[in-house]
This record gives structure tokens, C-alpha cells and sequence, in this order.
């Protein structure tokens, strides 16, 4: 951006600036000698504005320039309005919005209302076209639309027919088109026969700086020539800003000069946005002695200077504000319950900024100490709750502190360090809580699971016994380990509790969520399907049934998707692939129908290298959505991110069970947790023993599940009659057998000794013959080499 100044005053040049983010001044626009016609833009907000520019996304070059526009038109007297398509939901080409009826008055809001536009659709470009040409009452007045599109039409109209329809039928209708970033000739063709029967003119723009040529193009003079200066002695200067360590790049920073000689105080504007902080602002100022400060978005900075007849760049040091924070929450918590706690920013945070909230041992000196960890991020709202779960760890009773880390991993440059105390029972500590809480502790009820129904299986005889005084109102909570939904299902007065008919099978952790709003953790319980036939295909890739999209919705995304990135690997297989590039270390699997950009480290603003690949993933039939390793930036608009092994994984928003099992899948298999082999079947649960004779039941055997290809699995085993194998010991045994693997990774034997009071037992177990891989069974036998006596046994 280029600014001029001539003695106090900042010239703005309107046109210059719409053209950074694709917004077309129509001719005529500044005439002086006539009332200018109304002028509707069409913005488009489809999925494909979150494509890059340079590294940078269109929708973001949009938001950072439409500011300055508003301004411009508020000071004219141009009534302008706003159209947008695309911006609210997938696959419906009726998400057309009229967002602003043109007035002069109401076009400094036009910025807040693009700020709130996150693309995510199709591209109804030509019926959007006509809606602004309706609200303009093209039939009864002259009416200009500029089109904003980086796409072509989606939506089954021909934009030339409606270009030659509105023509016909208008006074004096004009549309004047900016392609911008087109990749496909016939997308190009499509939008110049727009512009063409409606006498309108078509410009190309590839990048931001062609932009503003095509800018010049269409308003017919040229724009990015400031007047001639009338002043001398002045130099051309870049201004940019300084990070320094320890501190976030600014989302938003306001420049301002003050002169030596005058002591006046000049308001340079503001920078938004990565690609406007990292390229900074040009500008012409008188030579002399300068102050140029950067504040804003919880940091500041200044630089003293001498310009002189040099052209110069200066980068003025931007320092964040030290954050500090508040913890909300009690002194003491129990091994088996929750760790909650809020923060609460004392200072303003940087929106870019991301802090660690971790669990150490008390006295920690060292990172890599800690037990675990979540985030604050800057642009959360100023008190945060943040909850750890001891019994995940086994942390025994003792002193810990929860300890808010910056970007360091030296803790002696923690922002702030709070002790807490596990204790067995509340009554264990003592009875205050600190500073900022406000009630007494009392020593919570005692509450477990006992006398569950092998085995827990959704909508059939399964169901456990919740011990305690459970009150009514009271609900327990399964919320499962491996990214299965939660379920809530209230707390019937007998106690027992069956398990949801909507819970899908895998390892849940039970809470029981109280009237009062506590959360006690009663345990972990693994859910097995009803029949194999019930078995979800989660772990192989594939796609569930359901979505929250009506039908309709979920037909119009089923065709093919426009990527927004040059297609390296697709998976056009029904099951979900294994993609690897050894050249960048990456490995992952990839949803059937998804296509992937080939990962590359992009160049920091400084010239280093990334530490980690940046990849673009999306869909590329069955519905958009999109996904991306390590971004250069991220809207929180956008969606969620995550850091995973690979460093920061961010994924669209979207309340699509398809696209969250997708993400699920990719997200785990970056991590190193690929899915499981067709016919995989897992072993870490309990089992039922059946006496395969007397269809009486043995005992029960649990197993932990094991890692790819270990040798020997632990296992708990408790025997109903041990008098049956000639032994008289009873209760829980715990041992260790011998695994047999097959080539696709699959277990299909187990054998070892049990040992049993002063007795052996030996166990050998196999898959049945004839197995189909799906079958959830195992077939053996149990004997005593001491005395002969054996069973045969059927596990499932």
C-alpha cells in the first residue's frame, strides 16, 4: 500500500485501495458534473475464497482492504450496497443474502458486514446478478453491478442468457466483471460474455498486484498514480513492523509519525491481516528527524529516525505487553475426580498468541516435566475454563502446579505458576479454597460402578449399577475415548443403568453429571457391538450413515468439488488410502474420495525455512470440506486447529459427522495411529468363557490391548467354579500370554499358563475355523496338565 503525504494531509485514493481486494469503481464513478448511479457490488463468498493468493486468501485480501473502501463511499456521494452468495451453507444455491440496500449513509458498515462473511458454498453468480439488478430497480433507472468472482457459475444458470436478459429488459444496465485468480479457460469465458452483453467490461486479476491494473482497466483512468508532489524534500519510505521474540506477529497494529521539528503527530493508519503486517505501508514524508510508533493488539513499539534523501525501510520494534493471569478454582481436588479451573487475563492478550496450560509435579525445573497440557489462545474471551483429568495419569496423592507457559520452554519464564493439592477424599484437605473462590469446599458423595452385565452392548441386557446417592435429575455422561459421540442418559431410581441403543461401540469414560453441576468420573467401560453385523467402520475409513444436513443438502454436495489447489494424490478407492512422501517424512491416510495438495516447507517472512510441511487436503467428491497442515495463516472463522505431531492441523468448521470422521481419520493417522486392517477386530475388553458343551458359563478373561506385534498381551482372569479344573483358589488372577500374529497384522491365536493358587492352568485360543474376519469370537480350551480335567470354551 502507498500512501503520499503533502504537508498535514494523507491523500486517499479509493480505487487504488478497492483494487487489493477485487472491488471495481464502475466508470463513471467520480464523475464531477453528475449524480453518480447507485451501485450494488456482488461479493462472492463461495468455498473457493478460503484459495490462496500468494499465501495469502482471497476472502482475507477482501476483509483487510474493505475498511478503507467504506470510508471512501461514506465521504462520496455514491450510494453503494452489498450482495454476498455463498456464505452461509454448502451445497444450496439459493444462499444468495441481499446484506445492504445501497445508501451513502449506511456504507461505512459495509466493512463489519464482509468482516462476518466466512465462505463455505456453491457460486449462484448469475442469480445473484439479477437479484442486484431487481434491487435496483434496473427496469426504471440506470444500474451498475460490479461482480467479485474467482469461479465460475455452479448453479445451473447460463450467466450469458442472464447477462442478454438484463440488458434487454434494463434502461441502462451495466455489469462489469473481475475474474480473479481463474484457472480454466471456459470459467474465464463464461464470465466475460457476463460482462459482455450487458456492455460491461471483464478484467483479469491473477494476484494482488494485477488487481489493481485490472482496476484501472474497468474505471477507464488511472488510479495508481498519485497526484504529482508539489512539495520537495521528501523520501520514499517502507514501513513495516519488528517482532520481537517471545511475542506474536500483531493481528492488527496502528501506525502513527511524530516530527522533531513540528511536534506534530501524524495517524498513518492501520495494518491488518498477515500479508499487511509482514509487507508493511510505502509512503512519501519530508526528510528530517521522525518518531514512528506501532500499537496495538496487547504490544507496542517505537523507532527514532532520520530521513534522508535516500529511499529507506524501517522496521519498528513490536513488543507484546507481559500477559499475566488469574487462576479461578479450589486448592484441592481428588485423584479420581477432575482438576477445574478457570483463567482469567489480567492484561490484554494478542489475538495470534497461543499459551500452554500444563500440569507439573510441585517444584518442577524442568519442560519436559510436565503431565499434561491444554491451550489459551489470545483471542479467547478474557476468563477461560480448563479441566485435567488425574485418574488418566495415576497420579497418586501429592503437591502439583498448573503452570501457564508463552513461547518458551524455559519455566523459570512462566507467566504464572499455581500450586494444587490431590488428595484421596475431600476431607483429606483443608477446607478453604483460595483467594478468588468464593464458597466452601464440602466433601462430594461417593459414587462407583459395580455389578456390570458382561458384555456392555448398546440397546440389549448390558447396563451396570451406579452406587451412590443419585439423585433425580441426575445424568450419566459417556463420552468416548476414540472420537465416538457422547451420550447423556438419565439416572433411573433402581440405579442400573442400560447402555444408550445410539452409542456406537469402543472405550467410553463414564461422568456422572450432577443437578448441582459437579462431574465425577466413575470409570472407563469398553461397549461392544451388539452383533458383528453392528460393528462401525470408523476404524477402516469409511463413511458413517448419518449427517445433520437434511437431505437435500447432503444431494447437492454429492458431485464433484472444485479444490482450491493442483491435485498431487487422490483416493479414488472405496476404502480409505495410505499416502507417504518420504521426501518432507509425512504419512497419512487419506478418506476415499479426498484429494491432496504434494506438502511443501514454505519460507518464513524472515527467509528461514518452516519447521514443519504445509499441505492443503479437501474433498474432492461427496461434499466439501476442507482440511490444512500447517497454514501460513488462519482465520479463527475458519475453524478449529489442533497441534498434532506433525505441528498445526486446522479443519473448516462443520457439524457433518461425514466431515468430522474424515478429519478424525486424518488427523490420527498424522499422529501415528493408523486404522486398523480389514478384519481387525480388538482384544482389549472383557470376555465372556463359555463352556462350549454345557452352555454354562466359565468366567470372565480381560485383556489390555496390545501394540502391533507384541509378543505377549496382559490379561485378568476370574474363574466362576475353580473346583471345576480341580483347584481351590478364587478371585482375580493376572498374567501374561504369548500372542500369534498373521501376516495382515491380525491376531488369530493366544496361548499361555495361568497360574492359579498352587495349580496351573494352561489356555490355547484361536479364531474359529473358517473365519470371516468380522465373527467377534474365539474358540479353545482351558486345562489342568495336573490332573487332566479340561473344558472347551467359546469366548465372545
Amino acid at each position: 500500500m502507498k500512501l503520499a503525504f503533502y504537508g498535514r494531509k494523507m491523500r486517499h485514493f479509493f480505487c487504488n485501495t478497492a483494487a487489493v481486494m477485487g472491488i471495481v469503481c464502475a466508470p463513471g464513478a467520480f464523475a464531477q458534473d453528475a449524480q453518480p448511479d447507485d451501485l450494488m457490488v456482488v461479493f462472492d463468498a463461495s468455498g473457493s475464497m478460503w484459495g490462496q493468493v500468494d499465501g495469502i486468501a482471497k476472502i482475507e485480501i477482501a476483509r483487510a482492504v474493505f475498511a478503507d473502501m467504506s470510508q471512501d463511499w461514506t465521504s462520496g456521494d455514491r450510494a453503494v450496497g452489498l450482495i454476498a452468495y455463498g456464505h452461509r451453507r454448502k451445497g444450496d444455491c439459493g444462499d444468495i443474502e441481499l446484506l445492504a440496500e445501497p445508501s451513502i449513509e449506511g456504507a461505512a458498515s459495509l466493512a463489519d458486514v464482509v468482516t462476518d462473511l466466512s465462505p463455505r458454498g456453491k457460486t449462484p453468480l448469475s442469480q445473484a446478478v439479477r437479484l442486484a439488478a431487481e434491487t435496483l430497480r434496473f427496469t426504471e433507472n440506470a444500474a451498475t453491478v460490479v461482480l467479485l468472482s474467482d469461479g465460475k457459475e455452479t448453479c445451473d444458470l447460463d450467466p450469458c442468457a442472464v447477462g442478454a436478459e438484463l440488458e434487454q429488459l434494463g434502461v441502462d444496465f451495466t455489469a462489469h466483471v473481475i475474474g480473479f485468480d481463474i484457472q480454466e479457460e471456459a470459467d474465464r469465458a463464461q464470465l466475460q460474455c457476463l460482462a459482455q452483453n450487458t456492455g460491461g467490461t471483464y478484467v483479469d486479476a491473477r494476484d494482488a498486484a494485477t488487481l489493481t491494473t485490472a482496476l484501472t482497466e474497468v474505471t477507464g483512468r488511472d488510479v495508481t498514480t498519485a497526484p504529482a508532489d508539489t512539495e520537495t524534500g521528501t523520501t520514499e519510505v517502507n514501513l513495516n513492523i519488528a517482532v520481537a521474540d517471545g511475542s506474536a506477529r500483531p493481528a492488527t497494529v496502528r501506525l502513527s509519525a511524530a516530527g522533531a521539528g513540528t511536534g506534530e503527530t501524524w495517524d498513518l493508519g492501520v495494518l491488518e491481516g498477515a500479508d499487511q503486517i509482514i509487507s508493511g505501508v510505502t509512503l512519501d514524508l519530508p526528510r528530517g528527524d521522525w518518531t514512528f510508533t506501532a500499537a496495538g493488539d496487547g504490544g507496542a513499539g517505537e523507532i527514532a529516525v532520520n530521513l534522508t534523501e535516500i529511499q529507506q525501510e524501517i522496521s519498528i520494534p513490536f513488543a507484546a505487553s507481559n500477559a499475566t493471569f488469574e487462576f479461578i478454582g479450589a486448592d484441592a481436588f481428588t485423584t479420581d475426580g477432575t482438576i477445574a479451573f478457570q483463567l482469567r487475563s489480567r492484561e490484554p492478550l494478542q489475538q495470534n498468541a497461543t499459551y500452554s496450560v500444563m500440569l507439573f509435579p510441585d517444584g518442577a525445573t524442568t519442560f519436559d516435566e510436565n503431565i499434561t497440557f491444554t491451550y489459551r489462545f489470545g483471542s479467547d474471551p478474557e476468563t477461560t475454563e480448563h479441566a485435567f483429568y488425574p485418574w488418566e495419569f495415576d497420579l497418586p496423592v501429592g503437591a502439583y502446579e498448573v503452570v501457564i507457559m508463552g513461547d518458551s520452554y524455559d519455566l523459570g519464564e512462566n507467566l504464572g505458576r499455581f500450586p494444587v493439592q490431590l488428595v484421596a477424599t475431600i476431607e483429606d484437605s483443608a477446607p478453604q479454597a483460595n483467594a478468588a473462590q468464593t464458597e466452601e469446599l464440602t466433601a462430594p458423595p461417593s459414587f462407583a460402578l459395580s455389578q456390570i452385565v458382561e458384555p456392555l452392548s448398546p440397546g440389549v441386557s448390558g447396563a451396570f449399577l451406579l452406587e451412590g446417592p443419585a439423585e433425580s435429575g441426575d445424568q450419566v455422561m459417556f463420552i468416548g475415548l476414540d472420537g465416538q459421540d457422547t451420550q447423556l442418559l438419565a439416572v433411573p431410581q433402581s440405579g442400573l443403568v442400560a447402555v444408550p441403543s445410539q452409542i456406537s461401540e469402543g472405550a467410553f469414560r463414564v461422568q456422572l453429571v450432577r443437578q448441582d453441576g459437579s462431574d465425577i468420573h466413575l470409570g472407563l467401560v469398553d461397549i461392544l457391538p451388539a452383533s458383528a453385523q453392528d460393528m462401525g467402520n470408523h476404524s477402516t475409513g469409511g463413511e458413517p450413515s448419518e449427517t445433520m444436513l437434511s437431505a437435500q443438502e447432503y444431494a447437492a454436495e454429492t458431485g464433484p468439488q472444485s479444490l482450491s489447489f493442483v491435485a498431487w494424490k487422490t483416493c479414488e478407492e472405496d476404502a480409505a488410502c495410505r499416502v507417504a512422501d518420504r521426501r518432507v517424512g509425512l504419512e497419512w491416510m487419506m478418506p476415499s474420495g479426498w484429494a491432496s495438495e504434494e506438502p511443501f516447507y514454505y519460507t518464513t517472512a524472515s527467509g528461514a525455512q518452516a519447521d514443519h510441511p504445509t499441505m492443503q487436503m479437501a474433498r474432492a467428491t461427496g461434499g466439501a470440506f476442507s482440511i490444512v497442515l500447517n497454514p501460513r495463516q488462519w482465520d479463527a472463522q475458519l475453524g478449529p486447529c489442533e497441534e498434532i505431531q506433525q505441528g498445526l492441523l486446522c479443519r473448516e468448521t462443520s457439524d457433518v459427522l461425514k466431515d468430522q470422521t474424515d478429519y478424525e481419520l486424518i488427523r490420527n493417522s498424522l499422529n501415528g495411529d493408523f486404522p486398523k486392517p480389514e478384519g481387525w477386530l480388538p482384544i482389549g475388553r472383557s470376555w465372556t468363557v463359555e463352556d462350549r458343551n454345557l452352555g454354562v458359563r466359565v468366567g470372565l478373561i480381560k485383556f489390555d490391548e496390545p501394540i502391533e506385534r507384541a509378543e505377549t498381551v496382559s490379561a485378568s482372569i476370574h474363574l466362576d467354579n475353580p473346583d471345576q479344573f480341580g483347584l481351590d483358589e478364587s478371585g482375580i488372577v493376572q498374567t501374561q500370554l504369548g500372542l500369534i500374529w498373521d501376516q495382515n497384522l491380525i491376531v488369530n491365536a493366544i496361548d499361555g499358563e495361568i497360574p492359579v493358587g498352587d495349580g496351573t492352568l494352561f489356555l490355547l485360543l484361536a479364531r474359529p475355523g473358517g473365519w470371516d474376519g468380522t465373527s467377534d469370537v474365539w474358540v479353545g480350551n482351558i486345562a489342568n496338565p495336573a490332573n487332566g480335567r479340561a473344558v472347551l470354551v467359546n469366548l465372545y
